[in-house]
């Protein structure tokens, strides 16, 4: 009850900030890179569109990624980084009053490289008379980014001619016609003797084995997946049908806990498993193939299939900026469809913390909530990271939200049903500004009437001078690992995650602990740091983080819980830590693999850890799809495509370049493949299925099937590929669609040839439209059918492609 009249409360202020307007409109223009050595030029027009004189008495705030800055010496307005990525703009002493419909122009030489879009300003918001309380959201409005210079030149940018040779390569050859060319692909499948097929009737029954022999087995959850999805292909389950799907247990099969085989006839379909997972697999195989058929026909034959790795996991980030229940329960329905068993879950990192822990409310009351503020501590919420509208109540913002311990429990049910498991990740001892911010705000709280209650979880050492910061330009970011309300802190948090696994009928057997990107010189200020490191004869902070580790992974096997980590907790050790303190892992990701750290995943399963192969280059879903300006991602480690995904060898890392590196000694600890979607560019759950779809493609097969057969064999390899992107084109995508979906569609392709303008798409279904003016295309553009004549004088030719509803970037063509 008292969420809901928080959540009420929380309505009516953002309904009523929503009547006032902002009494300025801003356009963000970018310049160019390196406008001068190191910087990128770029300037702000700010118009007052309030009808009377504009005084000094306003401030303007936005987000972008970090960076310094430089203005003219006469410019009227300071700029300054008040909050990572939050920039106040504030008139100064050369500011005079802006009359109505004037506007103030204001320069800027940003530190670094504009990269795309998402480089660019957002999260407009403006404050009159310091009322930071109400402030009025500004809609920043960008100019086109459409010269050379303006984002990073790259040597593979997309124009038209390299988007119209790739796409030649991959738009060979037809879509398969056979049912079971599906993705993940199965082991084996041989065909009926006498050939033939089937097609499934409307209505099926579905009969599971007595209960007395699958004992502890969940095949409730067979049936319930084929109910739940059979539909979306005109089948239904009925008791008492002619046509059964019937499933079996025979644990005798194979040492793969995942191993299943199944037998289409043409009287019934029989899926028979070493265990239920199995089973369903099975049950997940029959699913897809009914989505590449025609009719729901499916040829008469044995199907004999297990994975490779037992781990195929996707890592969801609500932390960043935050998407709910029903979303979540969205990304667990595409993830179970293509067989991916694992969710990890990173709830809490620097920008928010996102699940309700039951004795910190604090956690959500003020880690969950982001606006605009000068004074996190005073005003009881975090200041704005990313974007947003300065409203932290407004929960239609990605900035704001969290999950209720009831949802949560929902959401592991949800996930186990079509299963999937969930790994909480509590992203520690660095990433943990949020909570480090909430745990200062209860100490405030109760400081004078419960000393005892204020100190319990300090995270921080009060006599520390700080002065560090990380690599995303967070400041006091760092648990503090001499601190005893850090054990304490984490105990708790880990107690009521348990709490709710039990709640949902399940066992929380894994915490993954983060243990990634902690700042460097993050201790070196502390005296309790100095002094604990004193008292164990510590060499060095890594002997702390050492300490770290040891202790909490001991603090929580002894609670029956092992714990996962990105590479930096594996790395550096003695073979003595390695050897004892190993074993308590359930896995690490192996995450940065560009240049030489591309020999850290062996180098980690060699010192005795599980290894989750997590590669930046491949299985990063947060990178664009490529180097366009409009292409929505990061690009620190490169760019991320389904071909990207698709292209990995867990076994053959290096490629051709493996002389001189790591040989993996320890093949049995690559326990599997994750994807990961980190969220700093995503505003709603359309842009992560458009970041997801058709990556996610990639990732599943190699889970599935780690070693492709193509491996070493560069033709084999061009068909298999053209062959994969056909199938995305003409049966995963449809299907998606169909489901409600969205997705990326690929650029076009175009090139001028004797005067006339040729265009292809990645994908031969679509349609691609063009335009010789300037204008963007749009679904009433000309369409491209055959070659067209291009006037002498055009000098940029644009083109889009349109599939199923869907759009593409624009591709450019200059001339």
């Amino acid at each position: 009850m008292k969420r809901k009249i928080l959540v009420l409360a929380m309505m009516a202020a953002t309904a009523l900030a929503a009547t006032a307007q902002s009494p300025i409109a801003v356009r963000w223009d970018m310049g160019q890179n390196d406008a001068k050595p190191g910087y990128y030029s770029s300037k702000f027009v700010i118009r007052n569109i309030s009808g009377k004189p504009l005084e000094a008495n306003w401030m303007f705030f936005f987000n972008q990624f970090s960076r310094a800055l430089e203005l003219p010496a006469t410019c009227p307005v300071d700029i300054k980084e008040v909050s990572t990525t939050y920039y106040q703009v504030k008139p100064n002493e050369r500011y005079t009053t802006l009359a109505a419909g004037d506007s103030l122009v204001v320069e800027m030489m940003m530190k670094g490289k504009f990269v795309n879009l998402w480089y660019a300003p957002a999260g407009g918001h403006v404050v009159l008379d310091g009322d930071t309380r109400h402030p009025l959201a500004v809609d920043i409005k960008r100019s086109e980014l459409k010269r050379v210079g303006q984002w990073s030149a790259t040597t593979d940018y997309p124009d038209g001619p390299s988007v119209y040779a790739f796409n030649e390569l991959v738009n060979k050859g037809t879509a398969s016609t056979n049912a079971l060319d599906i993705l993940p692909a199965p082991k084996q499948v041989i065909p009926n003797a006498g050939g033939g097929e089937v097609r499934l009737p409307n209505l099926v029954s579905v009969k599971n084995p007595p209960f007395m022999l699958v004992r502890k087995q969940d095949f409730g959850r067979v049936k319930n997946y084929l109910s739940q999805n059979l539909p979306y292909h005109s089948i239904h389950v009925m008791d008492d049908c002619p046509y059964v799907i019937e499933t079996r247990l025979d644990e005798t099969l194979s040492n793969n806990p995942e191993h299943y085989e199944m037998e289409i006839t043409d009287s019934c379909i029989v899926i028979t498993g070493v265990s239920d997972i199995a089973v369903l697999n099975g049950a997940k195989t029959l699913v897809a193939a009914l989505g590449h058929s025609k009719r729901n026909t499916l040829p008469l034959c044995k199907i004999v299939d297990e994975p490779d790795f037992a781990y195929r996991g996707f890592m969801a980030d609500i932390a960043r900026n935050f998407y709910g229940l029903s979303d979540l329960k969205k990304l667990v329905d595409l993830l179970s469809l293509y067989k991916i068993n694992t969710i990890q879950f990173h709830f809490a990192d620097d920008e928010a913390w996102r699940l309700e822990i039951p004795g910190l409310p604090e956690l959500t009351q003020v880690a969950s909530r982001r606006g605009c503020t000068l004074d996190e501590l005073k005003d009881g919420y975090l200041a704005q990271i990313f974007d947003g509208n300065g409203d932290p109540n407004d929960l239609s913002q990605s900035a704001n939200g969290y999950l209720t311990r009831g949802q949560f429990i929902e959401l592991l049910r949800y996930a186990n049903a079509r299963g999937i498991k969930i790994i909480p990740e509590i992203d520690t001892p660095g990433h943990s500004r949020a909570a480090i911010v909430a745990m200062k705000y209860r100490c405030n709280k109760w400081a004078e009437s419960n000393l005892k209650k204020a100190q319990e979880y300090m995270l921080w050492d009060a006599d520390d001078k700080g002065g560090y910061k990380s690599v995303q330009a967070y400041a006091n970011n760092v648990l503090n690992p001499a601190q005893e309300g850090t054990y304490r802190f984490l105990g708790k948090v880990v107690k009521e995650l348990s709490r709710m696994y039990r709640a949902a009928g399940l066992k929380l057997d894994i915490v993954h602990l983060g243990g990634d990107e902690v700042a460097r010189g993050c201790w070196d200020n502390s005296p309790a740091v100095k002094a604990l490191m004193a008292k164990e004869k510590m060499a060095d902070t890594h002997a702390m983080m050492e300490y770290y580790i040891d202790r909490v992974s001991k603090m929580l096997i002894d609670r029956g819980i092992k714990i996962e980590g990105w590479q930096e907790v594996a790395m550096g050790h003695s073979d003595e830590f390695n050897k004892r303190v190993a074993p308590r892992f359930a896995g690490v990701n192996a995450w940065s693999t560009i240049g030489s750290r591309i020999e850290v995943p062996y180098k980690v399963a060699n010192a005795g850890y599980p290894t989750i192969l997590s590669n930046v280059d491949n299985f990063y879903m947060d990178m664009g799809y490529s180097w366009h300006q409009y292409e929505q991602g990061l690009h620190w480690g490169g760019k991320v495509n389904e071909f990207d995904s698709w292209r990995a060898e867990p076994w053959n890392l290096y490629g051709d370049n493996a002389q001189g590196k790591t040989a993996l000694t320890k093949p049995e600890n690559i326990i599997g493949v994750q994807a990961q979607l980190w969220g700093e560019t995503l505003r709603n759950f359309k842009e992560v299925e458009r970041l997801i779809i058709p990556k996610i493609f990639g990732v599943a097969e190699r889970g599935w099937n780690s070693t492709p057969k193509w491996s070493g064999d560069g033709e084999a390899m061009d068909q298999a590929r053209a062959q994969y992107n056909q199938n995305i084109a003409a049966w995963e995508l449809p299907k998606l669609s169909k489901r409600g979906y969205d997705f990326h569609v690929a650029q076009p392709g175009i090139i001028v040839k004797e005067g006339k303008l040729l265009a292809n798409s990645q994908y031969p279904q679509a349609q691609v439209r063009y335009t010789l003016d300037g204008s963007d295309p749009t679904a009433s553009s000309p369409l491209w059918s055959a070659p067209v004549a291009v006037p002498a004088g055009c000098r940029l030719v644009k083109a889009r492609a349109f599939y199923l509803g869907r759009q593409s970037v624009v591709t450019y063509l200059f001339r």
